[in-house]
């Protein structure tokens, strides 16, 4: 799990979904904002009700998200704040997606850093 230093603010939530880049993949997609200064990277992941309704599972999915994202800290830019949702099931995308809840570790973790070097955060 993240250390709540490299968590984004409840305060910051808003300024990055009116003012952040968007980049989706099948199963994910990610809002991020160049803060411009020297701190370090911030990172926030949401699982909504549609992927899974259980809390725990919802839970379990942001622990392996973070899981992806604390193995790469050191290799990101500083002051970056992102927040990494998972996609519905249902959402509509180009590619046959699968069940983020489902996911294999390694899938997900392909797909994650495959999106965070799109954004060029890595």
């Amino acid at each position: 799990m993240l250390p709540k230093q490299s968590r984004v603010k409840k305060d910051l939530f808003p300024k990055i979904m009116k003012e952040g880049v968007f980049l989706h993949s099948p199963n994910f997609y990610v809002r991020f904002l160049d803060r411009k200064d020297s701190l370090p990277s911030l990172f926030s992941f949401v699982v909504p009700n549609k992927v899974i309704k259980t809390s725990v599972g919802r839970h379990q999915i942001k622990r392996r998200m973070s899981a992806v994202v604390e193995k790469l800290l050191i290799a990101q830019k500083p002051s970056i704040s992102a927040i990494i949702f998972a996609r519905p099931n249902g959402a509509s995308s180009g590619r046959a997606k699968k069940d983020v809840s489902k996911m294999p570790f390694g899938e997900m973790e392909k797909e994650i850093v495959e999106l965070l070097r799109k954004g060029k955060i890595l």
